[in-house]
């Protein structure tokens, strides 16, 4: 008799302890979703800002390549500006890719899953960014070189020569500068990777509960 009541006092505490670790998992999981969403909407927000930024800088590209602001006489002094609009646009319709990626991913699976789907698009256009970037930076390296024929007549081949090549320098030591301060860094993805490993660190900690 004695030990059917300890059986059904064990069932009792196990199924509590059961019903305690949903519990702790489910109010874990609110917490996390909050976050996350909040680091989706700052996502957006930064994306939007993106679109503004990169359709003004269109329309001042176009403008230079058929406004000629600058005075250019010969065609070649164009190719950096039609490179970089390219590459501008390039840089918009990845960042409609981006968005409609998060956009297809819903948070209504397990925000695990959700925080790994976003990872994961970052991941994957990471390739593209790194190789992006370093084409884009090398195209407005060649900007400077637009100015050159109107430096020769100014300043003659030596002095346009060496104040070419400072501007180039001083835009490769900014970029490099910026690169080590880590602004090319993503710190959305950084953020997310970190609250996918607090998650699973709680899941653990829940379980043992």
């Amino acid at each position: 008799m004695e030990l059917d009541v300890l059986k059904k006092s064990w069932e009792l505490l196990d199924k509590k302890i059961q019903r305690a670790t949903t519990l702790n998992q489910k109010l874990i999981e609110t917490i996390l979703s909050s976050r996350v969403q909040t680091t989706v909407d700052k996502i957006n927000r930064l994306y939007n800002s993106f679109y503004i930024v990169l359709t003004v800088e269109v329309m001042v590209l176009i403008g230079i390549l058929f406004g000629n602001p600058f005075d250019f006489k010969y065609w070649p002094q164009y190719i950096p500006y039609g490179l970089l609009l390219i590459g501008v646009l390039i840089a918009f319709f990845n960042l409609l890719h981006l968005s409609k990626g998060i956009r297809k991913l819903t948070p209504d699976v397990k925000i695990d899953q959700y925080v790994k789907g976003i990872v994961s698009l970052y991941d994957r256009n990471k390739r593209f960014e790194k190789w992006f970037g370093l084409i884009f930076l090398s195209i407005g390296l060649t900007v400077p070189f637009s100015f050159l024929p109107s430096k020769i007549e100014r300043m003659g081949l030596s002095g346009a020569l060496l104040d070419t090549f400072i501007m180039i320098s001083i835009s490769a030591a900014f970029y490099v500068v910026a690169f080590k301060m880590g602004a090319f860094n993503n710190p959305y993805k950084d953020q997310l990777t970190r609250d996918l490993a607090e998650w699973e660190e709680l899941k653990i900690i829940a379980n043992e509960m």
